[in-house]
């Protein structure tokens, strides 16, 4: 399965998704962006201007479409779009899906950085003003993300990892779960 992570708003949380999803399922991890995924997922990450397709991996796509991402995004089973709570955020995001939706119609749009309930609904009813049938994910704003990158682990591997981190990502990794499961029975 090719699961491609993409928006043209940079500091959404593309790369700790990305990263944590590729980890958790024992996938690849590719990006057409600099970043820390070499170094945090070695042998199973590479940046590349050019990323290749291949099965059972993930792509951490930069803010920008470029040629080479094209055809990745039109074979990807789905493509998650991190947003946050911000105008600038949902401009970029609404751009990105008029952008990608004609090439790949398996969009799922992944609310991050949430501090209150009433953000996931502003952000979905904002993005639904231009567009129908649109799945909304919601990732709650969390130190979670961060720290996978610091880290090198997976907000699984995070959650997991003591008692006191199951409950501080609690909520977080529950959302995260969500999305997750999405893919591990294909």
């Amino acid at each position: 399965m090719i699961i491609s992570v993409i928006n043209k708003k940079g500091g959404v949380g593309k790369t700790p998704i990305s990263f944590s999803l590729a980890k958790d399922l024992g996938y690849y991890l590719q990006s057409n962006d600099n970043s820390v995924i070499e170094s945090i997922y070695p042998d199973m990450a590479k940046i590349s201007s050019n990323p290749e397709i291949i099965e059972n991996c993930v792509y951490d796509f930069g803010g920008f479409v470029s040629s080479g991402v094209l055809p990745i995004l039109k074979a990807s089973a789905a493509i998650l779009i991190p947003t946050s709570n911000d105008y600038n955020s949902i401009l970029r995001t609404v751009e990105t899906i008029e952008e990608i939706q004609p090439l790949n119609e398996n969009l799922f749009i992944v609310v991050t950085k949430t501090e209150k309930e009433s953000d996931f609904e502003t952000v979905k009813s904002a993005i639904n003003q231009h567009f129908d049938n649109l799945e909304f994910f919601e990732l709650r704003l969390s130190k979670a993300f961060k720290n996978t990158i610091e880290t090198g682990l997976s907000l699984t591997e995070l959650y997991h990892e003591t008692p006191l981190s199951k409950s501080a990502y609690k909520t977080v990794y529950r959302q995260y779960k969500t999305i997750l499961d999405l893919f591990k029975g294909e």
